[in-house]
């Protein structure tokens, strides 16, 4: 499937899969969405889900749920404590029900809006809040509006990851998460995300990447590189990165350097 060229299909991808699909996965999402959540008026799917329907449909989709929600701390508190959500890293609720692990702020507190790095009067505002374009996008559960920028779609058509908003909480976070999707997707940096990736990714970070990669991924092969100037140039430099796959050949079959649009190798998520 490929990417969407208007907001109308990620829209349609996305109903289908959430409110038509008859498979358990989905018959389970809309229960959780709907004995939870549907107490509030703005509640909107945001990140990976929407992303990656937009980019790849929902073969691509292999990621958890994070919802953001237009309410007041103290009510998202209360409905988290209902279901005994945990607290997760950066201030929001982590629950697991049914097999989907669901996490989920109040707009106000997410990071770069509790930061004051962004003025948010509603949900729309909350794309202009996350580090990646890629991320950039949202899905409002109740009226089923897919929410972006004008250049967002544009971005996953021509294959260009770029920085939305600095600063950022989580550097090593974010430079793992460009690195393995530059990598696996086959995409090339913006200017702002070539100079984020260059200025953090030295000797410390490339180990702190590689570690994290092997402790969080099933498909490590950050390890794979033998320095941070190699896997820099890897990154930022897709003709060296054509080259580092044609020179190793399998012996460093990573996923990703042989894709095109008309690959039949299967999507590695992030």
């Amino acid at each position: 499937m490929k990417v969407a060229a208007k907001s109308h299909i990620v829209k349609r991808r996305i109903d289908d899969y959430v409110w038509r699909d008859n498979t358990l996965a989905s018959r389970r999402l809309r229960y959780v969405l709907g004995t939870h959540f549907k107490r509030f008026d703005n509640v909107a799917i945001v990140g990976g889900m929407v992303r990656d329907f937009a980019r790849v449909g929902k073969q691509g989709f292999k990621s958890d749920i994070d919802l953001v929600i237009d309410a007041s701390m103290e009510d998202v508190a209360d409905m988290a404590r209902s279901v005994h959500a945990r607290t997760n890293v950066f201030g929001g609720h982590s629950m697991t029900e049914l097999g989907w692990n669901v996490d989920f702020w109040a707009l106000e507190s997410t990071w770069a809006i509790r930061e004051g790095h962004v003025t948010a009067r509603g949900l729309t505002d909350f794309t202009r809040s996350t580090f990646f374009n890629y991320d950039a996008v949202l899905y409002d559960i109740k009226r089923r509006h897919v929410l972006h920028d004008n250049s967002y779609l544009e971005g996953l058509q021509r294959k260009v990851m770029e920085v939305n908003l600095l600063p950022t909480p989580t550097i090593i976070g974010n430079l793992y998460r460009a690195v393995r999707r530059i990598l696996l997707w086959d995409l090339s940096a913006g200017e702002r995300l070539k100079s984020f990736i260059a200025d953090n990714l030295d000797g410390t970070g490339f180990r702190d990447v590689v570690a994290m990669d092997n402790r969080k991924s099933s498909t490590p092969f950050l390890y794979r590189y033998k320095s941070a100037n190699e896997l820099c140039e890897a990154v930022i430099c897709r003709q060296y990165r054509r080259a580092m796959s044609t020179y190793y050949g399998e012996q460093l079959d990573l996923p990703g350097l042989h894709l095109t649009s008309n690959s039949s190798h299967p999507i590695v998520h992030q």
